[in-house]
């Protein structure tokens, strides 16, 4: 099978994506989009949201609901909702994050359980609302979207690189666990993408663009799982 026969594999199928408002997300919306997916996306903004969904313009295939991660009645409620009106959940892409940027002595306890709770809670809780169908369907592919700074510390963003340091090791955790169920977890660690958030870090928004991030992701959805073990993380750029 080629890897573009493989992709439609997604077409009819229905997928989550957090944080889905800008950034990766958005692109990879659009990309589960134009291989025939139905998508749910999620984000804290109303505006912001209502716009990307404007943007994205799928008609039935797509559904906005501002949602906040870090709320586990929210995650329920936007799950519940997202199955109910587009079908049994194949895929669950955790995208959404936020950063503090500066010295870590002085970032308040405010930015820090914000950062916990969106990166890290917020992955857990989604993951969590979307296991018992997808254990029960025999079938389902989770990816979380973690970063180079889930590898190696980077100064002045502190505690974003604690949570996605957490991400990939709850990945890997949950891949052993749900492993012969046939569920596929996986954490991709993108290096620099040329979003809102780099730019907060670096000035600018410089680094891979996040439509590269976003045809990993599809291809991460759609490719089996070999028959011989690999790790579920993943690396780009």
């Amino acid at each position: 099978m080629t890897r573009r026969e493989d992709a439609h594999a997604l077409h009819g199928k229905t997928a989550i994506v957090t944080g889905g408002s800008r950034g990766i997300g958005f692109a990879t919306a659009r990309a589960f989009l134009e291989e025939g997916a139905r998508v749910a996306i999620c984000a804290r903004n109303p505006s912001r949201l209502k716009e990307a969904v404007a943007r994205l313009g799928a008609g039935r295939r797509l559904l906005g609901r501002a949602a906040d991660v870090s709320d586990p009645a929210q995650v329920r409620a936007f799950v519940e909702e997202a199955t109910s009106v587009l079908g049994p959940l194949h895929v669950l892409v955790n995208n959404a994050g936020i950063a503090y940027v500066g010295p870590f002595v002085n970032e308040p306890a405010e930015s820090i359980s914000a950062v916990v709770d969106v990166n890290l809670k917020g992955v857990l809780y989604m993951t969590r609302a979307v296991l018992p169908s997808m254990i029960a369907r025999g079938e389902g592919v989770i990816i979380n979207v973690s970063s180079g700074a889930g590898l190696a510390g980077f100064p002045e963003i502190v505690s974003y690189c604690a949570t996605k340091f957490g991400v990939v090791g709850f990945s890997e955790a949950l891949d052993r666990e749900v492993r012969g169920s046939g569920l596929r977890i996986h954490a991709l660690c993108p290096g620099a993408v040329a979003t809102d958030m780099q730019a907060q870090y670096s000035g600018a928004k410089v680094g891979m663009p996040p439509e590269e991030v976003a045809r990993r992701i599809v291809e991460l959805a759609t490719t089996k799982r070999r028959a011989t073990p690999r790790r579920c993380v993943v690396t780009i750029g």
